[in-house]
Formats: structure tokens, C-alpha cells, sequence
């Protein structure tokens, strides 16, 4: 009785080890509502993390060329692009998409909210692919330093930062 339960045991251990190894994408159906969501949870968990599947192959691609000229060090992105910080308390969000003119596959959605009391707005450039919206860059526009994600990730900070 005993070799079969050891026996069970194991054969759901092997069944369910290749589910649990490999999370499911993420899918976004609506730009918008993603970025509310991801703040959402921002507001909520301060250790929260955005997903990082959500970008397109061309910033997928920067990411991996920063890590890589980083050489296991942090890399040129030493903050949360998210949050426009490396420490956050997230409140009064508001997001708002906007339709990119003569196309249906591109979107830029606005976030704007207060990080520990200071407003803040983050553009959110997004573009459909076969798998859902995926996420194709990000911008700070104003504030003491604006930037733009994938130019920060290929070339740094343009004053030498």
C-alpha cells in the first residue's frame, strides 16, 4: 500500500512540476486597463513588480543589450520606470488611452498619479502584435528629468548621469 501511495505521490509531483515551472504569459487585451491594473497594485504592494513579457521585441531586445553591456552590474536604469523612482507610495492615479491617428495598432496610454506626494505622468507607447498589445516604449516628459525609456537603455542619460 505504501509503494503505491510513494508512487502517487510522485507522478503528481511530476505532472504538476511542469505547470507550476513555467507561468503563463502575460495577455494584454486593453492597453489601458493593463497600466490601471499595474497600478493599481503599485498602490496597493509595495514590493510589486510589473511583468516583464509585456515588451516588444525592439525593447525586449534594448533590455537585453543593457544587461549585457551592463556585465552583471545594474545597468543604466537605476529606477522604476513605473514609478518614476526607486522608492514609491503610489496615490490619486489616472489613466487615459489615446489612439494612435490613421492605425488601430498603436496606442498611447497616460498615467498620471502622485509618488510620495510628487505628480508625476508616464507615457506608455503600446502596439498590437499577433499575441495581444505589447508594450513598445515609455516616457517621462516633464518633471526635473524627463526621458524616454529605450533611449535611456541604448544610450544612457544625455547629460551624463
Amino acid at each position: 500500500m505504501s509503494h503505491r501511495i510513494v508512487n502517487a505521490v510522485f507522478l503528481s509531483a511530476v505532472l504538476v512540476l511542469p505547470v507550476s515551472a513555467h507561468a503563463a504569459a502575460t495577455k494584454i487585451s486593453d492597453p489601458a486597463k493593463f497600466v490601471a491594473d499595474v497600478y493599481a497594485h503599485l498602490e496597493k504592494v509595495k514590493d510589486y513588480a510589473a511583468p516583464t513579457d509585456i515588451y516588444s521585441p525592439r525593447l525586449a531586445a534594448l533590455f537585453a543589450l543593457d544587461s549585457k553591456e551592463a556585465g552583471g552590474e545594474v545597468g543604466r536604469i537605476d529606477f522604476d520606470p513605473w514609478t518614476n523612482a526607486q522608492d514609491f507610495q503610489i496615490t490619486d492615479v489616472s489613466v487615459k488611452a489615446q489612439p494612435v491617428e490613421n492605425t488601430k495598432d498603436r496606442e498611447i496610454v497616460t498615467a498620471k498619479f502622485k509618488n510620495i506626494g510628487k505628480p508625476e505622468t508616464i507615457l506608455f507607447y503600446f502596439e498590437k502584435a499577433k499575441s495581444g498589445w505589447q508594450l513598445d516604449d515609455m516616457q517621462a516628459p516633464g518633471g526635473d528629468q524627463p526621458w524616454t525609456l529605450s533611449l535611456i537603455l541604448k544610450y544612457g542619460w544625455a547629460d551624463g548621469k
